[in-house]
């Protein structure tokens, strides 16, 4: 604001707001006007002075900071000796605003919002959280992990951002895979269903073609008792192997042919060459189905398999189908990505969230996927420190991410000190001192870890192992299914057989 004051008739003094180092308004002198024929303005000092020489220096100005409990960007502690309050302890963003301080001369104190949200612009015009602490003037500036929306930027001003991110999802470590039909798992079921249809469908097929096949000439005329038997003879070879007789029928004829599956010998001998081709191609297709049957049966049982993890948004439905509940920590922006998407796969999520899963931090969401079946939506930073932190071979973070963001200063709005902010925020980031910082806190997540004392992981554990009883469930299981089936067909054989006697 500036203020003229009338001095004369022809002269006017000229001051301009300033701020002290109290944080009282004052007015300075800036200069001086004087009318009449030429207007001459006179000025000592900027009348609007640049901002970034301006806020060189705070001269020990004291900031109020709004800040969540959110390590390992802003971790804080309580006041020794039980006295109210927090101070920072350690993190990325105490880092940052620790060297903004001591750059800018200046100290600060830290104050929670009431509400311990990070906030945001409700429809009924209440602004909440750190967001609300800045826009209503409690504090100068917030900082811990905020990022920009909408409705945030409609009410307070942000930094540059100091950190790009993106969201990933997190579930527990994939489990390994139930091995009881582990005998079936080299095949797809539509591959089974594919095999059982052409072994059955076989057997009468070939006693179709042995049926339209016209008969061996064994009428034409002989010369000698020789030439008969010889007629003779083909015949028999003919009805015996090939046309069929009444102990060769299409039940027969398919047993054969599984025989042939299970690489067995039969006791086929055609002699026509339609029945030839038939057989070679049959052949042909049982050693290639053996051959990559056995192969692949031999990997699935030696090497363990794993459920096949969640790795992106479009595998949330299929986990769901699962058992998998969706969440997130509520009341962040990463709520209102989903909540306020109008189309596209992110309205899909949404459909996908329940607010019963919603979880207050991410140390009660990370405890949530150990417990149960549960999915949880995080930054791609917080969630590798948390998963450091806890035990890293106990979750599993999604290869995909999505929806990049950058992590901003919040300051109240026209906030005259953010280009010097920016400035040094960008010092900050191009020198890598932001990056040596993350990675400092990440070794200190590291140490604190029970997870240090594991030296196997996910991919370290798949190794060959030895054929236990557990890979060969399934083929138990099938011998002792056909025990059964055995079992109730003879009762059943015997129970009709002493019906047909009693009642013919």
């Amino acid at each position: 604001m500036t203020l003229a004051i009338q001095e004369s008739n022809q002269d006017l003094q000229l001051l301009a707001t300033r701020i002290n180092t109290n944080g009282e308004v004052t007015f300075e002198r800036v200069g001086k006007w004087r009318g009449g024929d030429q207007h001459q303005y006179t000025f000592t000092t900027s009348w609007a002075p640049n901002l970034i020489n301006q806020y060189r220096s705070f001269d020990g100005r004291t900031l109020k900071v709004s800040a969540n409990d959110n390590w390992p960007y802003f971790g804080l502690k309580s006041l020794p000796g039980g006295a109210a309050g927090d101070v920072p302890d350690t993190g990325i963003d105490i880092q940052i605003i620790n060297a903004l301080a001591l750059y800018l001369n200046f100290t600060y104190k830290v104050r929670r919002p009431s509400d311990g949200q990070w906030g945001n612009l409700l429809d009924n015009g209440t602004i909440t959280g750190m967001i609300g602490d800045v826009a209503n003037r409690v504090a100068h500036l917030a900082i811990s992990q905020i990022t920009i929306t909408r409705k945030r930027e409609s009410v307070i001003d942000f930094s540059a951002p100091y950190y790009l991110d993106s969201l990933t999802l997190v579930s527990r470590t994939p489990q390994l895979r139930s091995r009881t039909l582990a005998a079936f798992s080299p095949f797809t079921a539509q591959v089974w269903l594919c095999i059982g249809l052409f072994t059955l469908g076989l057997g009468p097929l070939t006693r179709l073609f042995t049926w339209l096949a016209p008969p061996p000439d064994t009428h034409r005329p002989v010369s000698s008792q020789e030439g008969r038997v010889m007629s003779h003879q083909r015949e028999v070879i003919f009805n015996t192997y090939i046309k069929g007789s009444t102990t060769r029928g299409v039940s027969e004829f398919s047993f054969h042919f599984f025989r042939s599956l299970v690489v067995q010998s039969n006791l086929l001998y055609p002699r026509p060459w339609y029945l030839r081709f038939l057989f070679v191609s049959w052949y042909l297709f049982c050693f290639y189905v053996y051959a990559l049957y056995s192969g692949t049966l031999m990997a699935v049982l030696a090497v363990p398999s794993y459920e096949t993890p969640v790795d992106s948004l479009w595998d949330l439905p299929a986990a769901v189908a699962q058992g998998f509940s969706v969440g997130l920590v509520k009341d962040t922006s990463i709520q209102y990505i989903f909540q306020e998407a109008k189309s596209g796969v992110y309205q899909e999520v949404w459909k996908l969230l329940d607010y019963t899963n919603f979880v207050r931090n991410l140390d009660h969401g990370f405890d949530k996927i150990t417990q149960e079946k549960y999915l949880f939506i995080s930054s791609e930073l917080n969630s590798e420190f948390f998963a450091v932190q806890k035990g890293r071979q106990r979750f599993y973070i999604s290869q995909q991410t999505f929806y990049p963001q950058g992590y901003c200063i919040a300051c109240f709005s026209g906030a005259p000190f953010l280009p010097k902010f920016n400035q040094m925020l960008m010092r900050m980031l191009s020198s890598g001192l932001i990056s040596h910082w993350k990675d400092i806190e990440l070794g200190r997540a590291s140490s604190s870890s029970s997870a240090s004392s594991f030296t196997s992981t996910l991919t370290g554990n798949r190794k060959p192992e030895a054929i236990t009883m557990e890979h060969l469930q399934a083929a138990f299981f099938i011998l002792v299914l056909g025990y059964l089936t055995a079992v109730i067909s003879l009762v059943g054989e015997v129970a009709w057989t002493a019906w047909s006697k009693s009642y013919w």
